[in-house]
């Protein structure tokens, strides 16, 4: 493990520029930031920015779930919105509160969505999730957010990979900032409205199978302090500064 300002970095970042122009391949093919936090920087979080991991399959298009395409971005996919309520393979859904597949689809459990609802929380809906007969499950509730308006900042910087940022190809002007976030997430105050869950305005990621680039998850402070005290499992934060449009 190294430390971001640690020299090694700089020259694994000049090996790994090379190897692309001249191999036209990754030298390094996996990489992976930790950002570590102090319970003083947890409390005084003003958002915080949510990874739901590991994630699933099959997903929701792989068991029957309709996408209407025609409405997708013929280059990046992202418009292609779901039709009809998610089908899923309830046995392959991970035993906790809430899950992901790898076509971005969110679950939350009945406990979650009964708990969510008694602590007020806003922002988003829930849907029925079908078994692959069509049997409602009783157990489990898409998790479903409305269209994303939260602005990243200049400062969060947008790339292809850690040491090699661009080329990006996954970049779409109109609907996707690029492959992955490579730096801390900062987001622009004005965009942050009341509610609890949030989404980015722009999406990242590439389509690849079934996946799709998806928007950036926030959650507020009042839904962490939710997750930690009914012990939710399998989800991780970082927090998102907040700052003045520039």
């Amino acid at each position: 493990m190294l430390r971001l300002d640690d020299p090694l970095i700089d020259e694994l970042r000049a090996h790994e520029q090379q190897a692309r122009r001249q191999a036209g391949l990754p030298m390094i093919t996996s990489w992976v930031v930790h950002r570590r936090y102090t319970a003083k920087e947890l409390l005084a979080a003003e958002l915080f920015c949510l990874s739901v991991r590991p994630r699933f399959y099959p997903t929701g298009e792989d068991c029957g779930t309709v996408y209407d395409e025609a409405r997708g971005c013929t280059y990046c996919g992202v418009g292609a919105n779901q039709v009809g309520p998610l089908r899923l393979d309830l046995e392959k859904i991970p035993r906790r509160d809430i899950a992901q597949t790898f076509g971005g689809e969110i679950v939350v459990s009945s406990r979650l969505a009964a708990q969510m609802e008694a602590a007020g929380i806003q922002g988003h809906k829930l849907g029925p999730v079908l078994g692959r007969h069509g049997k409602q499950s009783q157990d489990w509730f898409q998790l479903l957010l409305p269209t994303g308006n939260l602005e990243l900042s200049a400062r969060t910087q947008v790339g292809r990979s850690f040491f090699a940022p661009e080329p990006d190809p996954a970049r779409c002007p109109e609907h996707v900032l690029g492959s992955r976030v490579l730096s801390q997430i900062h987001v622009e105050r004005e965009s942050v409205g009341e509610a609890d869950w949030h989404c980015s305005r722009l999406a990242l990621g590439e389509r690849f199978g079934t996946g799709r680039p998806e928007p950036l998850l926030f959650i507020s402070p009042r839904l962490y302090r939710l997750f930690v005290e009914k012990k939710v499992k399998r989800f991780f934060v970082e927090v998102a500064r907040l700052s003045e449009r520039q």
